[in-house]
């Protein structure tokens, strides 16, 4: 008797697994809840913010006691956010060391193929000690290209190239939003996806 409850037990377990599982990659793929969190701190890789490139413009990844960081000494830096879908507008958080008379900026790309960018300054700098500090920027994603789930962005170091000077970078944060999936637009959305499959037939 306790065998069979055993048995029923772990059949019930491997039945749930996969249920539970596709229901995780169901609300990570359509971001039910309208926003996705993500940050870079060049301790680990992120899935979701990739590398700055190219090489030849930034240091390997240092350490600092528990800092871990980048250095930067030639412009422009790019580097891609990975989402799994379009997004409306996306937040970030840089925290970066930098001379005073450094001019740090963030831009995203409209094309990168056309160099068509969006370029903005800090709108918000946070002293953080030690010569770092977090500087805070906006951008709208509703122009920008969104191409095999990537959108593309660069730092731009306008002051700094053939100065010998650095930027170091320690931690990139985004907070990318969207419209949430409510039951009220749930069918709405679901007649559109069903429409664009049609249309691909």
């Amino acid at each position: 008797m306790r065998s069979s409850t055993f048995y029923k037990i772990i059949l019930l377990i491997l039945i749930l697994l996969p249920v539970v599982f596709f229901i995780f990659l169901v609300c990570q793929n359509f971001v039910i809840h309208g926003f996705l969190e993500a940050s870079y701190n060049f301790k680990k890789p992120s899935p979701f913010i990739l590398p700055l490139a190219p090489k030849d413009r930034i240091s390997e990844i240092e350490s600092e006691g528990r800092d871990y960081y980048q250095s930067l000494f030639d412009s422009p830096v790019y580097f891609d956010v990975r989402l799994p879908r379009q997004f409306a507008r996306i937040n970030f958080w840089v925290e970066c060391r930098a001379a005073a008379e450094e001019t740090i900026q963030l831009a995203a790309f409209y094309n990168k193929d056309d160099w068509h960018y969006q370029v903005k300054d800090f709108n918000q700098v946070e002293n953080l000690g030690d010569g770092w500090q977090r500087g805070e920027v906006e951008f709208d994603l509703t122009d920008k290209k969104f191409a095999w789930q990537k959108y593309q962005f660069m730092i731009s170091l306008p002051q700094i190239r053939d100065s010998g000077r650095r930027v170091d970078i320690r931690e990139i944060r985004v907070l990318a939003l969207r419209e949430p999936l409510t039951p009220e637009n749930f069918w709405l959305k679901l007649g559109r996806w069903w429409r664009r499959i049609f249309n691909k037939l």
